[in-house]
């Protein structure tokens, strides 16, 4: 996302690394989806706001962030199926100090669910870096 960045706004990567730095995941692609909405308006490559099709993959990549801190801040056991394969369960702890109160959900995690996740980040990785050749384009149209 940083890289993308840096190709939208024509800007030095140290400079842009070091305002991001401090940023949350999320507020990253929150900003990034404000940037390439500009970005596209200034070059012709949409006049909507925001860009429908960047605004949907921020949304995507703001899901996988939440997901990702979901599977971060969790507790996790040990699992057999009764087909033999290797689970995880995972307890994620919250608390609900207004009812004095700690949730703990769980959810049991086979590794085909953690290879959907895999494969949505691969997918992710790859439209940003069609937006990234594009902006480049844009740029430097041949």
């Amino acid at each position: 996302m940083v890289e993308l960045i840096v190709q939208l706004t024509k800007s030095d990567p140290e400079y842009v690394a070091t305002l991001t730095a401090e940023l949350e995941f999320t507020a990253k692609a929150r900003a990034l989806d404000v940037i390439y909405t500009r970005f596209s308006q200034i070059y012709g490559l949409s006049d909507q706001s925001p860009n429908p099709q960047f605004h949907s993959l921020a949304r995507r990549i703001q899901k996988l962030a939440t997901r990702r801190n979901d599977l971060v801040h969790s507790f996790y056991h040990l699992l057999i199926t009764i087909n033999g394969e290797v689970a995880l369960e995972r307890k994620p702890t919250k608390l609900k100090p207004s009812e004095g109160l700690r949730e703990q959900a769980v959810e049991d995690i086979l590794p085909s669910r953690l290879e959907t996740d895999i494969s949505e980040m691969k997918k992710i990785l790859l439209e940003l870096e069609s937006y990234r050749l594009s902006a480049i384009n844009a740029l430097y149209p041949e």
